[in-house]
């Protein structure tokens, strides 16, 4: 069984319109419910594999959750060059920062904008082909990367004989949160290049809403009792 963070933050966001996919916790008994909810819209889509499709997203779900994702999904966005809406991958994870005093996350607490300018320079020590820039979000100061990339599909997946290039527009956003001690990453990609503006507005909608609570223990010790 997955271990529980405790110490991690509830992370909150709005998702996008005709978003489906799987919220998550990091534990696995509060997800559940997700899980279910989720196997039973793709069962009409399932065919012959039925019967295994919540065995399958149970444990997708707990792959998920080891590497700290707390959703993830696809959602359409409207293109006018494209006849059929674009699909495009959302994927949300919480990660500490592992400060090992109070010190440091004071300071981090108190210079987010300092700590989001240091993610934009490694990002960009790490990939100097990308656009790489520090925005201000409702949360606050935050770093935000686009890529443009590609990956290929082997034949034995296209269905026709014949490998595939797809193109992959990413946009990658790291916020540091209030309490100084974590960081949000969020991911929005799609293969289709000609939505690349109208994914990238999905995200930024999607990144601003992002919001953050103390986690329910330290919520549950910190209220005076009756």
């Amino acid at each position: 069984m997955t271990e529980e963070r405790t110490h991690e933050p509830e992370l909150l966001l709005t998702p996008p319109p005709g978003f489906v996919g799987l919220p998550l916790r990091a534990n696995e008994q509060d997800n559940a419910p997700s899980v279910d909810v989720l196997a039973a819209k793709l069962t009409p889509h399932a065919g012959e594999h039925t019967a295994e499709l919540p065995r399958y997203v149970t444990w997708f779900a707990h792959l998920l959750a080891e590497e700290s994702i707390r959703l993830y999904g696809r959602f359409p966005v409207d293109v006018d060059a494209v006849a059929e809406p674009v699909l495009a991958d959302l994927a949300v994870a919480i990660t500490s920062l592992n400060m090992t005093s109070e010190d440091q996350l004071a300071a981090l607490r108190s210079h987010r904008d300092v700590a989001a300018a240091r993610l934009r320079q490694r990002y960009q020590e790490r990939h100097p082909h990308a656009d790489v820039r520090v925005i201000r979000l409702a949360i606050g100061p935050a770093m935000v990367a686009v890529t443009a990339g590609e990956y290929r599909l082997p034949s034995d997946l296209t269905g026709n004989g014949h490998a595939a290039v797809l193109p992959r527009i990413t946009a990658e956003f790291q916020i540091p949160t209030p309490d100084g001690a974590h960081v949000v990453l969020m991911t929005v990609s799609t293969a289709n290049d000609a939505a690349c503006q109208a994914v990238l507005t999905a995200a930024m909608r999607v990144a601003n809403s992002v919001r953050v609570t103390r986690p329910r223990r330290d919520t549950a010790a910190a209220t005076p009792s009756a």
